[in-house]
């Protein structure tokens, strides 16, 4: 019998993987500041995400990045503004990107580029988008937009999109923290994890604004649990929406505080991240974690609302590896 008792500490929200850096693992506890002086070195800067859950399921989340910046010798400085050179590697430099978020999923990954940066030690990268503020004018193309369809009885679809607003002051851009070194003449794969089902909140007036929430990880230390709810037959699809999202186990959480969501609705706000289950053959992916263990809270949505029906607990995740897991939901038995 599995029982569920697990604590997670309200404040967090951003999974710090352990540093990394160079052709092989590595670790540090440098606070070095960059510098060309040392050296420099290649990062390779990829994104990924989960699907988000809204009250309206969308069929497209896009995002236009502008700009790419780093926190260097004590500023931020756009990537394209360094000039640095590195015999054994080139620098891409950075052009505008649009993507669909929904197009990430599952392990799915998009590259952004690769970018000679300064030897030493980082801790966030912070990405430039093309959205409005709240309160600000709107264009007619935003950058950043949400795509929905709605089926009639008759046959007829209708498409239409909703602006990603940011909140006032978001221009300067959103912070991916995440902690990585640049070591010299070597190449570190670092992933993004936009998460958008934490980065999309709906106000009152059902407007959707954009507060990303990245997650940075080093590629290289990281692994992968692949599951299968076994008893997925137990689910008409129809009627039933299961989800899996994995904690760091052992820390601090109130599970029903979890479920009742923040304050702007968000429900499991302290996730690390997660995967929907597919409804056919009961599998799920959760890629991109650091070497930790963790707990796996497995819901379903259905007419009655989001109920827990089962936790795995004490999931190790070891770097480059991939973990099995089986959920067996009949097992569970809720406190």
């Amino acid at each position: 019998m599995k029982q569920f008792k697990m604590l997670l500490l309200a404040s967090m929200v951003i999974l710090f993987t352990a540093c990394g850096g160079g052709s092989s693992s590595s670790t540090t506890t440098s606070d070095s500041t960059p510098s060309e002086n040392d050296g420099t070195g290649l990062m390779s800067l990829s994104i990924t995400d989960a699907k988000p859950r809204l009250p309206k399921e969308p069929i497209a989340v896009n995002i236009t990045v502008t700009g790419i910046e780093f926190n260097y010798d004590g500023k931020w400085t756009d990537v394209n503004d360094f000039e640095f050179e590195n015999d054994q590697f080139k620098n891409d430099g950075f052009e505008p990107q649009t993507f669909n978020l929904l197009d990430l999923q599952d392990g799915k990954s998009l590259h952004l580029g690769n970018f000679v940066l300064p030897v030493g030690h980082y801790t966030e990268i912070r990405f430039k988008l093309d959205a409005p503020e709240k309160n600000g004018k709107v264009k007619s193309n935003p950058g950043c937009n949400i795509v929905f369809e709605e089926k009639e009885d008759d046959g007829t679809v209708t498409v239409w999109s909703e602006p990603l607003f940011v909140p006032s002051g978001g221009q300067s851009g959103y912070k991916g923290k995440g902690e990585f070194d640049i070591t010299a003449n070597a190449k570190i794969e670092i992933m993004a994890d936009f998460n958008v089902e934490k980065s999309i909140v709906v106000t009152g007036n059902e407007k959707y604004l954009l507060k990303p929430v990245i997650r940075l990880v080093v590629t290289e230390l990281s692994g992968t649990i692949k599951g299968t709810v076994v008893d997925i037959e137990e689910y008409p699809e129809e009627d039933n929406d299961l989800a899996v999202y994995a904690y760091v186990h052992d820390a601090d959480i109130e599970i029903i505080d979890e479920v009742m969501g923040d304050s702007e609705g968000i429900l499991f706000p302290n996730a690390v991240t997660s995967g929907d289950v597919n409804m056919t053959d009961g599998n799920f992916t959760l890629p991109f974690l650091g070497e930790e263990s963790y707990t796996l809270v497995t819901v379903n949505t259905d007419v009655v609302g989001v109920t827990i029906v089962d936790v795995e607990e004490d999931v190790e995740v070891l770097k480059g590896q991939v973990k099995l897991v089986d959920v067996n939901t009949s097992d569970y038995i809720p406190l």
